[in-house]
């Protein structure tokens, strides 16, 4: 069996489950050399034996084979558990999935990501925050992944895409379907500009249960998750729960008292999750994890007609580290302005590797929008 093939017979025995799947991957380096070497598995101590011959008995067969070919006629692309490109973060997590469908922009997993998350039915106030928030971490180059659902979510999804960070949208159904169907906009922008990812087979339904496996892999793709808006009890929380179980930080945005959609959030609070108010709060909080993390390709040069006199080095490549170059050069503060005019980019892109910048601790923002190098 080639990968595919023998992670949906892993996943359509009865008695395996995403932690017994883990411990079995991780001894065999995948799908195809556990489900080759399936008769070694009670003996290692990674399944009881009725689960061995669960699986040696073939009962898998038909679920599995049913499931890739449908697969295969709607041309959904996988990306598996040991591919180079499935994220650290994810991998790590105690219950992973086997494998994940994917529409998009399959590079997003390897970015830094926070997942924004709350209520379907939300004030203006937490709809308003969500998008503003989301939106400020794009533009630092942090993406943002959200369950694709109505209110804060979506919301979550328009205000990243504005922004060089991008999105992830982490379905509860099949990726051939389209949930709630009120978000076909927002879905062609998301497949066309961000990302798209399922565990569910082609076909699978918005039922209850599904929603909770679904959170397991916002939060699990995520260094921290943000709630912005929730009840006691919400979906929600139960994200902000499995971020705790997961070693993620959880960030609570404060709302009107009077309001049972912001209670959860409260207790959140109460509990020991960090209040943020914007953005910027959320990425200073994980200023020590983004240290060493790389934000997007910016272009490839900038003119020449901007090159100061008498420097002949070329400009190194990394956005960050062009636009110390350019603080190097003229060796007092500059304007944010004369930054943008003297690299060439757009000012979201200058403003988004300055701020970078500033939570490694390489440059300072002084008074005015002057930028100079930290001491």
């Amino acid at each position: 069996m080639d990968e595919f093939a023998a992670s949906l017979a892993l996943r359509h025995t009865r008695g395996l489950g995403p932690r017994t799947w883990k411990r079995l991957l991780d001894a065999f380096g995948g799908a195809a050399a556990a489900a080759e070497q399936w008769a070694s598995w009670a003996g290692r101590g990674l399944t009881p034996a009725r689960v061995q011959e669960e699986f040696g008995r073939g009962a898998w067969r038909e679920k599995a084979l049913a499931e890739e070919r449908r697969a295969r006629e709607l041309g959904l692309s996988v990306v598996f558990y040991r591919d180079p490109a499935w994220p650290d973060l994810l991998r790590e997590i105690p219950d992973p999935p086997l494998f994940l469908y994917h529409l998009g922009d399959l590079s997003l997993l390897a970015r830094p990501c926070v997942a924004v998350v709350g209520s379907r039915a939300a004030s203006r106030y937490g709809l308003g925050m969500a998008e503003t928030m989301a939106a400020s971490l794009s533009r630092a180059g942090v993406c943002v992944v959200s369950g694709f659902a109505h209110g804060i979510d979506r919301a979550a999804h328009i205000g990243a895409l504005g922004g060089v960070g991008g999105t992830v949208a982490v379905l509860g159904t099949g990726l051939d379907l389209v949930y709630p169907a009120s978000n076909r906009d927002l879905w062609d922008r998301v497949a066309a500009e961000g990302l798209i990812v399922s565990e569910f087979a082609p076909g699978t339904r918005p039922e209850g249960m599904n929603f909770p496996h679904r959170n397991r892999i916002v939060s699990g793709l995520s260094l921290g998750v943000l709630v912005v808006e929730g009840a006691i009890g919400s979906g929600s929380l139960i994200t902000a729960e499995l971020a705790l179980a997961q070693n993620r930080d959880v960030f609570a945005l404060p709302g009107p008292a009077n309001l049972k959609t912001y209670q959860g959030s409260h207790r959140l609070i109460r509990q020991g999750a960090c209040l943020v108010q914007s953005g910027e709060d959320i990425l200073r909080e994980l200023q020590p994890r983004l240290r060493g993390l790389s934000l997007p390709d910016a272009p490839d040069s900038l003119s020449s007609e901007h090159a100061a006199p008498g420097i002949e080095r070329p400009e190194p490549d990394d956005p960050e580290h062009r636009v110390m170059h350019r603080l190097l050069r003229g060796g007092f503060p500059q304007h944010i302005d004369a930054l943008t005019r003297g690299t060439g980019w757009p000012a979201d892109k200058v403003s988004a590797t300055l701020l970078f910048m500033e939570l490694q601790g390489l440059v300072k923002q002084l008074p005015g929008m002057y930028y100079a190098l930290a001491t």
